[in-house]
């Protein structure tokens, strides 16, 4: 089972970026490095136009915000390691439809806002053909 590293420090800059998109659904990218199921997470970056459709579960990154953070991981020795998404008042768990379109080696970080804060904070993660639930180590 893979384990991803989040330090206090990211914990609150998502949650600071999750709030300040409050009452609306927000995301981005996680930067860092991955070794043997071992994924730190070094970096968060905020996609500022995400394209989230109405039907819940379904969203897409920006291609340009993509080619951003690909550029940024490089220049700061990292690799893309995972999206983060943050819903609005309740905690969420990933659909069948994200399981078709979820990518390989990817951390899916989801994060439950309320106005007092993150309520809840899992991650997923494909293997065999299923999104996993992947331990979260803060």
């Amino acid at each position: 089972m893979s384990q991803l590293f989040l330090s206090q420090h990211l914990r609150d800059q998502l949650a600071l970026l999750a709030s300040l998109g409050y009452p609306n659904e927000t995301c981005g990218v996680l930067l860092g490095k991955q070794v043997q199921g071992h994924i730190s997470v070094h970096r968060i970056e905020e996609s500022p136009y995400p394209n989230l459709e109405q039907s819940e579960g379904h969203f897409k990154l920006d291609p340009l915000d993509l080619n951003n953070a690909t550029r940024k991981a490089k220049k700061h020795d990292l690799e893309i390691v995972g999206i983060w998404r943050a819903f609005p008042d309740k905690p969420y768990t990933p659909s069948q439809d994200e399981r078709h379109s979820a990518w390989p080696n990817y951390s899916y970080l989801l994060v439950s806002i309320t106005p007092k804060g993150i309520s809840t904070l899992r991650s997923w993660r494909l293997t065999s053909n299923q999104l996993l639930e992947e331990d979260l180590v803060l």
